[in-house]
């Protein structure tokens, strides 16, 4: 039987990928629902091209003006986040959500309680309110798969062990554009140059996050939640061809790799075939030179404020998470500098209380004042 699909944030660049691995695919998978924020055009070819029952605009002011009509082979439109459950309402096997940013973790939640798997991208879901989502999942029977491509990778490794064999993980980075830059250096750079990565193609969010390495301060939070292993045991090592995605040290001395081209279509074909493995359409290439440098922590300070995150707690997590969400925006609105973002997200994670949020209630109202702190620290740094 065909695997049925929502796609979350489907016309972004997770979404596109899902898109074209469907389309290549279409006796193995069924895509009955898809969302995005607002995006009428492309979501008008979605329906078209793969006839999803339900389809949801998070932006709530398109009812005023969007036509069903339009949207041919869709059954029903929703409007606004609080449609979610409704949205949700229908016949599915596996959701997978490609949303970035905090707005991605109300519908985690809501697939999380229905019992459902989860292919997930959206890592500020899992950093804002892990131990809920985690503690959720594992009551109701449903399987969180990473799609972030180390995450994938390390998933794929560490499903072969036991939790005592592990000695620790590596999560890789690219670096970024400015994984040569002196920190005087960052100070100037401009949003144009944030923007060109020169290995990944992503939205502007994830990109500046890759360039301030922000990303891989979520991406150790996230390890460490999925895989319950602490930050300790979590290096970073700058690999900028990003072929190697994650290795696992064993305890009898091996070292576990896992190796791919950067195609986010590889993690996420294995996400959508969990748990089986079919021969993928891309072709395998052969690498010959592969890089790995330190990371320098006294330039990018991201990953040592997103430890000391975790040791406070998932309060602090959320803190972390939301602050950075502001940052980044006010850096893409050319509010502040690039290191201003730094500064920001190190000053309002400081704010945060030790411990961990007792409710998903809780989890959005510390996401609230985290971003109130955080849009009073952007005050303090506008240009």
């Amino acid at each position: 039987m065909k695997k049925k699909i929502i796609i979350l944030g489907a016309t972004g660049s997770i979404g596109k990928s899902v898109l074209d691995i469907v389309k290549k695919f279409k006796d193995r998978f069924d895509i009955v629902g898809v969302s995005t924020h607002q995006n009428e055009k492309s979501m008008r070819n979605i329906c078209a091209q793969f006839e999803p029952k339900n389809v949801i605009f998070t932006n709530r002011k398109l009812e005023k003006t969007s036509n069903k009509s339009y949207y041919t082979g869709c059954s029903n439109l929703y409007f606004g986040s609080e449609s979610f459950p409704d949205f949700l309402n229908i016949d599915f096997d596996l959701l997978v959500n490609g949303i970035s940013g905090f707005d991605g973790i109300l519908p985690t939640f809501l697939a999380i309680e229905m019992g459902k798997d989860i292919a997930i991208a959206n890592k500020e879901s899992i950093v804002s309110g892990g131990n809920i989502l985690i503690e959720r999942a594992l009551q109701n029977g449903s399987k969180l798969i990473p799609i972030d491509s180390e995450h994938n990778a390390l998933f794929q490794i560490i499903k072969n062990y036991n939790p005592n064999d592990i000695k620790k993980i590596t999560l890789t980075a690219s670096g970024g554009p400015f994984r040569k830059d002196t920190f005087d250096m960052l100070v100037n750079r401009k949003i144009s140059d944030a923007l060109n990565h020169p290995t990944w193609k992503m939205g502007p969010k994830n990109t500046i996050d890759s360039a301030t390495l922000m990303n891989k301060g979520l991406e150790v939070i996230e390890a460490s939640i999925l895989f319950s292993i602490p930050s300790n045991k979590i290096e970073v090592l700058v690999h900028p061809e990003s072929i190697v995605h994650g290795l696992v040290y064993l305890i009898d001395g091996g070292i576990i790799s896992y190796m791919s081209q950067p195609d986010m279509r590889i993690p996420i074909y294995n996400a959508l075939n969990f748990p089986n493995i079919y021969e993928h359409y891309l072709k395998q290439t052969e690498f010959t030179s592969l890089n790995f440098y330190e990371l320098k922590e006294e330039v990018f300070p991201s990953i040592r404020i997103a430890r000391s995150a975790l040791d406070k707690g998932f309060i602090a997590t959320s803190f972390f998470n939301a602050a950075n969400e502001i940052a980044v925006d006010s850096f893409l609105n050319e509010k502040i500098k690039f290191t201003d973002i730094f500064s920001i997200v190190e000053t309002v994670t400081g704010l945060s209380n030790n411990g961990n949020p007792k409710s998903i209630e809780e989890v959005f109202e510390y996401d609230k004042l985290a971003r109130k702190f955080a849009y009073n620290e952007v005050k303090k740094y506008i240009i």
